[in-house]
Protein backbone atom coordinates (compact mmCIF):
# COMPACT_ATOMS: atom_id res chain seq x y z
CA UNK A 1 0.00 0.00 0.00
CA UNK A 2 0.99 3.73 -0.85
CA UNK A 3 2.93 4.38 2.96
CA UNK A 4 3.17 8.06 3.66
CA UNK A 5 3.97 9.29 7.26
CA UNK A 6 1.51 7.37 9.75
CA UNK A 7 2.46 9.18 12.84
CA UNK A 8 3.94 11.87 14.68
CA UNK A 9 6.20 9.38 16.06
CA UNK A 10 6.83 7.55 13.43
CA UNK A 11 8.93 9.04 10.92
CA UNK A 12 8.55 8.38 7.31
CA UNK A 13 11.35 9.28 5.52
CA UNK A 14 10.11 8.66 2.00
CA UNK A 15 8.45 11.66 1.82
CA UNK A 16 5.54 13.44 0.35
CA UNK A 17 7.01 15.88 -1.76
CA UNK A 18 6.40 15.90 -5.81
CA UNK A 19 9.49 13.16 -6.25
CA UNK A 20 7.60 11.07 -3.14
CA UNK A 21 4.50 10.89 -5.41
CA UNK A 22 5.84 9.95 -8.88
CA UNK A 23 7.84 7.16 -6.30
CA UNK A 24 4.16 6.15 -5.57
CA UNK A 25 3.11 6.12 -9.14
CA UNK A 26 5.62 3.76 -10.33
CA UNK A 27 5.08 1.70 -7.13
CA UNK A 28 1.55 1.21 -8.02
CA UNK A 29 2.51 0.11 -11.36
CA UNK A 30 5.00 -2.74 -10.14
CA UNK A 31 3.09 -4.07 -7.12
CA UNK A 32 -0.02 -3.81 -8.80
CA UNK A 33 -0.64 -7.42 -10.05
CA UNK A 34 0.20 -9.02 -6.58
CA UNK A 35 -2.23 -6.55 -4.78
CA UNK A 36 -4.90 -7.11 -7.23
CA UNK A 37 -4.61 -11.06 -7.19
CA UNK A 38 -5.38 -10.72 -3.47
CA UNK A 39 -8.14 -8.45 -3.27
CA UNK A 40 -9.38 -10.98 -5.77
CA UNK A 41 -8.90 -13.96 -4.06
CA UNK A 42 -9.75 -12.73 -0.65
CA UNK A 43 -12.38 -9.55 -0.90
CA UNK A 44 -15.93 -10.47 1.33
CA UNK A 45 -18.66 -10.10 -0.78
CA UNK A 46 -21.05 -7.95 -0.97
CA UNK A 47 -18.50 -4.93 -0.18
CA UNK A 48 -20.40 -1.65 1.32
CA UNK A 49 -17.45 0.05 2.61
CA UNK A 50 -14.23 -0.45 1.79
CA UNK A 51 -11.07 1.36 3.82
CA UNK A 52 -7.19 2.04 2.14
CA UNK A 53 -5.08 2.57 4.66
CA UNK A 54 -2.73 4.90 4.22
CA UNK A 55 -3.64 5.49 0.70
CA UNK A 56 -1.15 7.97 -0.41
CA UNK A 57 -2.17 10.13 -3.61
CA UNK A 58 -4.96 7.66 -4.31
CA UNK A 59 -3.95 4.93 -6.34
CA UNK A 60 -4.96 1.76 -4.14
CA UNK A 61 -7.76 3.24 -3.45
CA UNK A 62 -8.58 3.25 -6.86
CA UNK A 63 -7.41 -0.33 -7.20
CA UNK A 64 -9.42 -1.21 -4.00
CA UNK A 65 -12.82 0.54 -4.92
CA UNK A 66 -12.77 -1.12 -8.25
CA UNK A 67 -11.23 -4.65 -7.40
CA UNK A 68 -13.95 -5.04 -4.61
CA UNK A 69 -16.98 -3.97 -5.92
CA UNK A 70 -17.20 -1.89 -3.18
CA UNK A 71 -20.64 0.78 -3.11
CA UNK A 72 -18.23 3.31 -1.44
CA UNK A 73 -14.35 3.56 -0.34
CA UNK A 74 -12.57 5.46 1.88
CA UNK A 75 -8.80 6.24 1.61
CA UNK A 76 -7.04 7.72 4.90
CA UNK A 77 -4.55 9.19 4.81
CA UNK A 78 -2.10 11.89 7.08
CA UNK A 79 -0.18 13.97 4.73
CA UNK A 80 -1.90 16.82 3.38
CA UNK A 81 -0.31 16.84 0.48
CA UNK A 82 -1.11 13.57 -0.31
CA UNK A 83 -4.15 13.90 0.42
CA UNK A 84 -5.00 16.68 -1.98
CA UNK A 85 -3.31 14.32 -4.48
CA UNK A 86 -5.82 11.77 -3.65
CA UNK A 87 -8.93 13.80 -3.61
CA UNK A 88 -8.00 15.59 -7.22
CA UNK A 89 -7.79 11.96 -8.76
CA UNK A 90 -10.67 10.28 -6.62
CA UNK A 91 -13.59 8.32 -8.74
CA UNK A 92 -16.72 8.47 -7.75
CA UNK A 93 -17.31 6.76 -4.95
CA UNK A 94 -14.47 7.40 -2.90
CA UNK A 95 -13.78 9.33 -0.53
CA UNK A 96 -10.55 10.89 1.09
CA UNK A 97 -10.03 11.30 4.61
CA UNK A 98 -7.19 13.06 6.85
CA UNK A 99 -6.14 10.95 9.35
CA UNK A 100 -3.35 9.52 11.28
CA UNK A 101 -4.19 5.66 10.53
CA UNK A 102 -2.81 4.59 13.77
CA UNK A 103 -4.56 6.66 15.93
CA UNK A 104 -7.89 4.73 16.76
CA UNK A 105 -10.79 4.73 16.39
CA UNK A 106 -10.64 5.45 12.61
CA UNK A 107 -13.14 8.14 11.85
CA UNK A 108 -15.08 6.36 9.26
CA UNK A 109 -18.29 4.23 9.08
CA UNK A 110 -17.61 0.49 9.92
CA UNK A 111 -15.99 -1.55 6.58
CA UNK A 112 -16.35 -5.00 5.40
CA UNK A 113 -13.06 -4.66 3.72
CA UNK A 114 -9.75 -2.98 4.81
CA UNK A 115 -6.00 -2.84 2.94
CA UNK A 116 -2.59 -2.25 4.04
CA UNK A 117 0.15 -2.38 1.68
CA UNK A 118 3.45 -1.97 2.69
CA UNK A 119 3.20 0.45 5.26
CA UNK A 120 3.37 -1.33 8.66
CA UNK A 121 7.17 -1.44 7.59
CA UNK A 122 6.98 2.44 8.54
CA UNK A 123 5.75 1.86 12.16
CA UNK A 124 7.33 1.15 15.20
CA UNK A 125 4.23 -0.31 16.81
CA UNK A 126 2.74 -3.03 13.97
CA UNK A 127 0.77 -4.79 16.05
CA UNK A 128 -1.18 -2.10 17.45
CA UNK A 129 -1.60 -0.88 14.12
CA UNK A 130 -3.31 -3.84 13.37
CA UNK A 131 -5.48 -4.14 16.08
CA UNK A 132 -6.32 -0.69 15.61
CA UNK A 133 -7.31 -1.29 11.73
CA UNK A 134 -9.43 -5.00 12.77
CA UNK A 135 -11.54 -2.38 14.79
CA UNK A 136 -12.70 -0.92 12.08
CA UNK A 137 -14.30 -3.53 10.57
CA UNK A 138 -17.60 -5.22 10.89
CA UNK A 139 -17.58 -8.26 12.12
CA UNK A 140 -17.02 -10.82 9.90
CA UNK A 141 -14.55 -8.12 7.83
CA UNK A 142 -11.70 -8.88 6.32
CA UNK A 143 -8.44 -6.90 6.49
CA UNK A 144 -5.39 -7.39 3.77
CA UNK A 145 -2.05 -6.55 4.00
CA UNK A 146 1.55 -6.84 2.10
CA UNK A 147 4.26 -6.53 3.33
CA UNK A 148 7.99 -7.12 2.05
CA UNK A 149 9.71 -10.19 3.48
CA UNK A 150 12.64 -10.02 1.97
CA UNK A 151 14.27 -7.66 -0.35
CA UNK A 152 17.73 -8.26 -1.73
CA UNK A 153 20.28 -8.61 -4.93
CA UNK A 154 22.95 -10.21 -5.54
CA UNK A 155 24.42 -6.38 -7.59
CA UNK A 156 26.07 -3.43 -5.31
CA UNK A 157 25.07 -1.02 -6.23
CA UNK A 158 21.23 -2.63 -5.25
CA UNK A 159 22.79 -4.72 -2.39
CA UNK A 160 24.28 -1.50 -0.91
CA UNK A 161 20.82 0.36 -1.07
CA UNK A 162 19.39 -1.97 0.71
CA UNK A 163 21.41 -2.28 3.33
CA UNK A 164 21.30 1.27 3.92
CA UNK A 165 17.79 1.59 3.77
CA UNK A 166 17.54 -1.31 6.25
CA UNK A 167 20.07 0.66 8.63
CA UNK A 168 17.53 4.02 8.54
CA UNK A 169 14.63 1.80 8.86
CA UNK A 170 16.39 0.56 11.99
CA UNK A 171 17.08 3.97 13.43
CA UNK A 172 13.59 4.94 13.42
CA UNK A 173 12.55 1.41 15.05
CA UNK A 174 10.81 0.10 11.77
CA UNK A 175 11.72 -2.89 9.83
CA UNK A 176 12.28 -3.14 5.85
CA UNK A 177 11.38 -6.85 5.97
CA UNK A 178 8.48 -6.84 8.40
CA UNK A 179 6.91 -9.35 6.32
CA UNK A 180 8.61 -11.74 7.76
CA UNK A 181 6.81 -11.88 10.73
CA UNK A 182 3.47 -10.11 9.01
CA UNK A 183 1.79 -13.67 9.91
CA UNK A 184 2.73 -14.10 13.59
CA UNK A 185 1.67 -10.29 14.05
CA UNK A 186 -2.06 -11.03 12.44
CA UNK A 187 -2.33 -14.31 14.46
CA UNK A 188 -1.72 -11.61 17.54
CA UNK A 189 -4.46 -9.60 17.19
CA UNK A 190 -7.68 -10.36 19.36
CA UNK A 191 -10.57 -11.53 18.40
CA UNK A 192 -9.70 -12.09 15.04
CA UNK A 193 -8.49 -14.88 12.45
CA UNK A 194 -5.86 -15.68 10.04
CA UNK A 195 -8.31 -16.73 7.19
CA UNK A 196 -4.79 -16.94 4.66
CA UNK A 197 -1.14 -16.27 4.97
CA UNK A 198 1.77 -16.57 2.34
CA UNK A 199 4.85 -15.30 0.81
CA UNK A 200 5.01 -14.78 -2.60
CA UNK A 201 8.21 -14.65 -4.19
CA UNK A 202 8.43 -12.19 -6.91
CA UNK A 203 11.05 -10.80 -9.13
CA UNK A 204 10.15 -7.37 -10.30
CA UNK A 205 11.61 -4.83 -13.10
CA UNK A 206 14.89 -4.73 -12.27
CA UNK A 207 15.31 -1.08 -14.01
CA UNK A 208 11.79 0.11 -12.35
CA UNK A 209 13.19 -1.00 -8.81
CA UNK A 210 15.92 1.08 -9.26
CA UNK A 211 14.12 4.01 -10.04
CA UNK A 212 11.63 3.72 -6.98
CA UNK A 213 15.31 3.71 -4.82
CA UNK A 214 16.50 6.56 -6.66
CA UNK A 215 13.75 8.12 -5.89
CA UNK A 216 13.77 7.30 -2.26
CA UNK A 217 17.63 8.28 -1.89
CA UNK A 218 17.29 12.01 -3.11
CA UNK A 219 13.66 12.22 -0.58
CA UNK A 220 15.33 10.04 2.57
CA UNK A 221 19.02 11.55 2.56
CA UNK A 222 17.83 14.67 4.11
CA UNK A 223 16.47 13.13 7.00
CA UNK A 224 18.47 13.93 10.04
CA UNK A 225 20.30 10.17 10.65
CA UNK A 226 20.79 10.26 7.16
CA UNK A 227 22.48 13.33 7.39
CA UNK A 228 24.93 12.49 10.04
CA UNK A 229 25.53 8.50 9.40
CA UNK A 230 25.80 8.50 6.03
CA UNK A 231 28.77 10.20 3.28
CA UNK A 232 26.92 12.23 1.20
CA UNK A 233 29.72 11.83 -1.61
CA UNK A 234 28.00 7.81 -1.19
CA UNK A 235 24.31 8.94 -1.98
CA UNK A 236 25.51 10.97 -4.32
CA UNK A 237 27.49 8.26 -6.07
CA UNK A 238 24.64 5.73 -5.21
CA UNK A 239 22.10 8.14 -7.38
CA UNK A 240 24.06 8.03 -10.30
CA UNK A 241 24.42 4.38 -10.42
CA UNK A 242 21.02 3.76 -9.83
CA UNK A 243 19.71 6.31 -12.26
CA UNK A 244 21.46 3.93 -14.67
CA UNK A 245 20.52 1.04 -13.73
CA UNK A 246 16.68 2.58 -13.92
CA UNK A 247 17.96 3.64 -17.46
CA UNK A 248 18.51 0.28 -18.79
CA UNK A 249 22.74 1.28 -19.03
CA UNK A 250 24.39 -1.89 -17.36
CA UNK A 251 22.94 -5.43 -16.68
CA UNK A 252 22.43 -6.17 -13.31
CA UNK A 253 21.24 -9.27 -10.96
CA UNK A 254 17.56 -9.77 -10.37
CA UNK A 255 15.80 -8.26 -7.35
CA UNK A 256 14.71 -10.69 -5.26
CA UNK A 257 11.34 -9.95 -3.47
CA UNK A 258 9.35 -11.91 -1.13
CA UNK A 259 5.85 -10.57 -0.73
CA UNK A 260 4.25 -11.39 2.29
CA UNK A 261 0.38 -11.47 2.28
CA UNK A 262 -2.50 -11.78 5.40
CA UNK A 263 -6.02 -11.92 5.46
CA UNK A 264 -7.20 -11.30 8.96
CA UNK A 265 -11.33 -11.67 9.80
CA UNK A 266 -12.69 -9.75 12.49
CA UNK A 267 -14.58 -12.37 14.70
CA UNK A 268 -18.83 -12.28 14.64
CA UNK A 269 -19.02 -13.09 18.43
Amino acid sequence: MDASRPTAADTYTFGDTPTAARRLALLAEVFDPPTRALLTAWSPSPVDHALDLGCGPGHTTALVHATSGARRTTGLERSAEHVARARAAAPAGVEVVQHDVTVGPLPVAPAQLALSRFLLTHLAAPGAALATWVGALVPGGRLLAQETARLASADPVLGRYYALVDELQRHHGQALDIGSRLGDLAAAVPGTEVVHAAVVPLRPSVPAMAALHAMNVRTWRTDPYAVTAFDPAELDDLTTALDVIAAGGRATADVELDLAEVVVERGRD
